[in-house]
């Protein structure tokens, strides 16, 4: 990742203000003014009032106009410095915005793999660190470098009509300084990036330790995982110190420079030229004036140049995130999914998941409005047949069609509008049971989601909660019961109006009873649907109009549960061998 892609992502949203950013632009050059012009100032009464040789009754005629322009001065700047902090408030918070908006889109629209592969509290870090770190580096250099710059360039020139020795020696001050900060900007750079990445590592590892606490408690292993953080946290002190010592050098080589030329070298020679009269005493107050006021610009600017490199290097390792390819998008020529009956068929299709081969040259047509379901043991291929419908991974070969429309050639979201998943152990929001409900089909009105409650059979429990539909289901549902979590996402599936119905192990955390009630909600909403059932309860399928074997990827047994029963083939044997209604996760010995 190069810095100048890094400056165009963000010279996008600037050019998208350019008024406010304009303005607080031409108004950093305000301190730099303040700098330098006031020592002229100064000089010019010196030098004025040395050599008056009136009665010192009649001189406010002569002070009277640099008074009055000090005042006009002093008002003009007060009054800069506020006018581009409330540019600054009004242009800053809407940069960021913009940024958080543009990282929260480009990262969410990953495949489910993608997710798998990082820290949700990683990823969510660097988009923070991304947006208060941009606003951080631009506030530096709008009120801090470019008026330090400003400051030396305006300071030169006024010393060139002094004497144009001066404007050379602070011209070569100048060109240490940069030099100075040029030999220490790489290093200090590239440390604070290696900082970043351990830091989000170690912000995603305190993440991930929440949100599995439940499993902390069970196995009380708080030394565990105290431990396994402290490795990490070493590992990101070190990182650190190492940054911020590096930092620290480049203050004190700035130290040493700022002393021994500005406060020492730069007033040194100018009281000398003073003795030898080669300039006035107005001028000497101006030079050793100046030199203090641009010493002290830069002085700051110094202190701030370390926390500015970390800030690029925060910078730079948050913005990595940008630069990981989307495994998962559309077509430029990608058209809107149209699904009037709900036909799903593969046609040669191969995959293969970090390295394990599950499909070679896979034919399978699933006709409108059957009900089909997927039996065999973990791994066997279900759980990818149905993923590569909904396209959370790519094939190798072969097309899915859906009503004769190749789904690799669809918007993602008109596709996953029409497929509707109810997984084994839903994952709720951190919201309203209401908002989770109408998840399913925002426009819903509030009628709509009670009546898909009941048909769901959760509207009894959902009457009992604090607060009824408005009860916060705490964060990924941990607020309600397994069986309420599961009854919770089928009402919001009664809301959906997608074709194809995909229900993977649906009912498995269910009561007996409840699961009754439940299998009738779902025969009406499976009437007008394509439905695709995984189920390791045998018995769920039996009224399916088709049922396919898997193993190791591959379609071995197809027909229905009868004519299954009566090959006595690899289905049969699975059906006999189920310990209390479910099928063994591999098969015996």
């Amino acid at each position: 990742m190069t810095y100048r892609k890094l400056i165009s992502f963000v010279w996008q949203y600037i050019r998208q203000q350019p008024i406010p950013y304009l303005f607080i632009f031409l108004l950093s050059f305000t301190w730099a003014v303040d700098a330098t012009v006031w020592p002229y100032l100064i000089g010019y009464l010196i030098d004025k009032v040395s050599t008056f040789n009136e009665a010192r009754t009649t001189a406010i005629t002569t002070l009277a106009l640099p008074a009055i322009f000090a005042i006009c001065l002093g008002f003009f700047i007060r009054s800069c410095f506020g006018i581009q902090g409330l540019l600054l408030a009004k242009a800053q918070p809407k940069l960021e915005a913009d940024i958080r908006m543009t990282m929260f889109n480009h990262v969410q629209r990953h495949s489910p793999q993608y997710f798998n592969d990082h820290f949700a509290g990683s990823l969510s870090n660097k988009i923070s660190d991304m947006t208060s770190q941009i606003e951080f580096l631009l506030r530096l250099l709008l009120t801090t470098f470019i008026p330090a710059g400003a400051a030396c360039v305006i300071g030169m020139l006024f010393f060139f009509f002094i004497n144009p020795f001066f404007a050379y020696l602070i011209a070569g001050w100048y060109l240490i300084h940069f030099l100075i900060c040029l030999s220490f900007v790489s290093k200090c750079a590239n440390y604070e990036h290696i900082h970043g990445e351990a830091r989000s590592s170690l912000v995603g590892k305190l993440v991930d330790s929440f949100t599995n606490n439940f499993a902390v408690n069970l196995f009380c292993r708080f030394d565990y995982e105290r431990k396994l953080l402290a490795t990490l946290q070493k590992d990101e002190q070190q990182k650190n110190y190492r940054a911020k010592r590096y930092a620290e050098f480049l203050r004190i080589a700035l130290t040493i420079e700022a002393f021994f030329i500005g406060s020492v070298g730069i007033p040194g020679i100018a009281i000398y030229f003073w003795v030898h009269e080669k300039i006035t005493t107005g001028e000497l107050v101006q030079i050793i004036g100046t030199s203090d006021s641009i010493l002290l610009v830069i002085w700051i600017a110094g202190l701030s140049l370390p926390s500015f490199f970390q800030g690029i290097g925060i910078t730079q390792q948050a913005f990595s995130i940008m630069d990981d390819p989307q495994d998962i998008q559309d077509d430029s020529y990608a058209k809107s999914l149209t699904v009037s009956e709900g036909e799903v068929e593969f046609v040669n299709v191969s995959f293969q998941y970090n390295e394990k081969r599950l499909f070679t040259n896979k034919s399978v047509l699933i006709k409108a409005k059957e009900r089909i379901g997927l039996v065999g043991y973990s791994g066997a291929g279900k759980s990818t047949f149905v993923n590569l419908i909904l396209r959370f991974y790519q094939i190798e070969k072969g097309k899915i069609l859906i009503d004769g429309q190749d789904i690799s050639k669809v918007t993602l979201e008109s596709l996953r509008k029409q497929i509707l998943l109810i997984p084994q152990d839903p994952i709720l929001f951190h919201r309203t049971l209401k908002e989770n409900i109408q998840y399913g089909n925002l426009n819903a009105t509030d009628e709509e989601v009670i009546n898909a409650s009941k048909l769901a059979h959760c509207h009894e429990f959902i009457q009992q909660c604090p607060h009824q539909y408005q009860s916060i289901v705490g964060e990924r549902g941990t607020n309600l019961s397994v069986g309420e979590r599961q009854r919770i996402a089928i009402a919001r599936a009664m809301l959906s109006e997608a074709k194809i119905l995909i229900l993977d192990e649906a009912t498995s955390a269910l009561d007996s009873i409840t699961e009754n009630f439940i299998h009738q909600s779902l025969e009406t909403l499976m009437q007008d649907h394509t439905t695709i059932v995984i189920a390791h309860r045998l018995s769920t399928l039996v009224k399916m109009n088709r049922i396919l074997v898997f193993n190791h990827g591959e379609i071995i047994e197809e027909g229905t549960h009868t004519d299954l029963l009566a090959k006595k083939g690899h289905y049969a044997r699975m059906w006999h061998m189920q310990a209390g209604g479910f099928l063994p996760a591999t098969p015996p010995a």
